[in-house]
């Protein structure tokens, strides 16, 4: 036996089982587009939802569900249907589980089901102070909320903002804010039908899966073109949040006050919270 070589092959091992076991560090990867298209299909109706009734956009809920689970596939989701990775904190008085995170043996919340784990996704952002600026952005500018995320301490990796972007535009997900903003379950319908069909899956050999590669991309600016086209032309939806006023509201968009209430049919200036203002240029 080589003593000398023993060091260095110990150290390829540990760098092995480090690069296994690094929690957030290092995020589980689907092996195939399918799988991040059956996640997208199942929750995107969900995060729609989760967008109307908080304000969370399904952009970036259904980019961390892809990310914190690896498409669902992780170990923890399928212990524990937890899609967000959110930790037990001192408030949690929920079911638990023990996942090797950023230390070892670290608690998690469990849920009886994923739609559980997307409403408390969305309750904990809104509850918690330091998530309370990502609700001034607009809820289309997904980078903002990208890096936003990442800013307030929602995970370690230092390319989480990078990789939640790169879901959001190899998928076109950010699509979904303006059906869910008009609450259009048909377009809806045909933008995962069109994910679905024009998506392939990887094949066998190197060279085929770069063609293929280019084939997914080149089928997702299809996707991008056709809805966002519709997206460009539409109006946004501006949901009142406490301390909003026309005014607020007005400087927020670059729009008159006269024109919001024109295109909102508004006699007063009174606002509720929850409202939906559409803002039309």
């Amino acid at each position: 036996m080589n003593t000398k070589r023993m060091p260095i092959k110990f150290i390829q091992i540990a760098i092995f089982c480090l690069s296994m076991f690094s929690g957030k560090m290092a995020f589980a990867q689907p092996e195939s587009s399918e799988a991040i298209v059956k996640y997208i299909k199942t929750y995107a109706p969900l995060a729609a939802k989760e967008m109307n009734r908080t304000g969370v956009p399904a952009s970036i809920k259904l980019a961390q569900g892809l990310l914190e689970t690896g498409a669902g596939l992780s170990d923890l989701v399928l212990r524990s249907n937890n899609h967000f990775g959110i930790k037990c904190k001192s408030s949690w008085t929920g079911e638990k589980v023990y996942h090797d995170d950023d230390a070892e043996g670290e608690c998690f919340r469990k849920y009886d089901n994923a739609e559980a784990s997307y409403l408390d996704h969305s309750n904990y952002l809104k509850s918690q102070p330091r998530y309370a600026f990502l609700f001034e952005y607009d809820q289309d500018d997904y980078k903002a909320w990208a890096w936003g995320l990442k800013k307030a301490g929602y995970a370690t990796s230092p390319t989480y903002p990078q990789q939640l972007i790169k879901y959001i535009e190899n998928y076109s997900l950010d699509a979904i804010n303006s059906i869910a903003e008009e609450n259009d379950e048909e377009k809806l319908n045909e933008y995962l039908s069109k994910l679905s069909t024009q998506v392939s899956p990887p094949l066998s050999n190197n060279s085929e899966k770069e063609d293929a590669s280019v084939g997914e991309e080149h089928a997702r600016k299809n996707i991008l073109s056709k809805f966002h086209f519709k997206r460009n032309q539409r109006h946004k939806v501006h949901i009142v949040k406490k301390g909003d006023s026309l005014s607020s509201i007005s400087q927020k968009y670059h729009v008159s006050i006269p024109a919001i209430k024109k295109a909102n049919s508004m006699k007063s200036d009174r606002l509720q919270v929850g409202q939906k203002i559409k803002i039309t240029k």
